[in-house]
């Protein structure tokens, strides 16, 4: 009887949402302390930056979205000699910094 009421569909539907949602959960927790230095970072950086144009603001707010962007941007501008077409001159200068100073960054690559 107990097997027979574990195949039925809704007792499947309600284990697979219970998962999903307890998958979700852990995952949200999970990525807190990742938001919390993104969003300080966001927070130095925009607060000490008034001369940005909206166009590098949105594009700030890209990069800054996970914490592989930004490790990637720093990788590819910061520590690389790339150019980039939103950032440059003092404001790369800042963000660079801003960057490295957040603890966002693997230790190597500080």
């Amino acid at each position: 009887m107990i097997i027979w009421l574990l195949q039925t569909n809704w007792v499947q539907q309600l284990f697979s949402s219970t998962q999903t949602t307890i998958s979700a959960w852990v995952t949200g927790v999970l990525t807190v302390p990742d938001r919390q230095k993104i969003a300080s970072l966001r927070d130095a950086f925009m607060r000490n930056n008034m001369s940005l144009q909206s166009h590098q603001t949105d594009y700030v707010f890209e990069v800054t979205d996970t914490i592989q962007g930004i490790q990637r941007f720093h990788r590819l501008y910061c520590a690389g000699d790339d150019k980039n077409p939103y950032l440059f001159g003092r404001n790369l200068d800042k963000f660079c910094q801003e960057i490295t100073s957040s603890g966002i960054l693997p230790i190597g690559a500080r």
